[in-house]
């Protein structure tokens, strides 16, 4: 016969460190999930959990606002899990961050044009679902994960075997040299 006997949990209470003021300002910031861009999910996935996670974590963290961004970035994965899609970021809420000469949309190819393969997102669209995320200005695209002008990139041959510029130049000061 197996007996189990376990021992009372005597921690305290883990409540992160807030003072109420301090509290009061977190509660109204992490409520914006109860707010209008995500009620489209509310009957699907309650708010409630992912506010009071928010709360505990940014009193854990100071106010800090990555960690209000990534419950809701969390809360948002959940509800297009659920088919459910919230555009919610904009360039004060939540920004996402984008490299040099790309800008944020809430709707991007999952392939996007490179260097290598310019029609690549118009391709890709037809098929793919979109996601957030950086995408290259006009007249850029994507080499080697940044963006670049179309007139840095290469060609290809007949042979559909792509070079870049600082290849076509060794090769075609190494032509002149021979």
């Amino acid at each position: 016969v197996l007996s189990c006997s376990c021992l009372p949990d005597i921690r305290e209470d883990d409540n992160p460190p807030c003072t109420a003021e301090n509290k009061e300002v977190i509660e109204s910031q992490c409520n914006v999930l109860k707010s209008d861009t995500f009620k489209v999910c509310h009957n699907l996935v309650n708010p409630d959990d992912f506010i009071e996670i928010c709360i505990y974590d940014m009193c854990q963290y100071d106010g800090m606002k990555s960690a209000l961004c990534d419950i809701v970035q969390v809360y948002v994965d959940t509800c297009k899990n659920h088919g459910i899609t919230i555009k919610w970021r904009n360039s004060t809420f939540c920004p996402l961050p984008c490299p040099s000469r790309s800008h944020y949309k809430d709707c991007v190819s999952a392939c996007p044009s490179t260097c290598s393969d310019i029609f690549a997102s118009s391709l890709c669209e037809k098929t793919e679902e979109c996601t957030e995320g950086c995408e290259c200005d006009d007249n850029y695209v994507l080499s080697n994960g940044n963006c670049v002008p179309l007139s840095s990139c290469g060609c290809r041959d007949d042979d559909n075997n792509y070079y870049s510029v600082s290849i076509l130049r060794s090769k075609s000061l190494t032509s002149k040299l021979v």
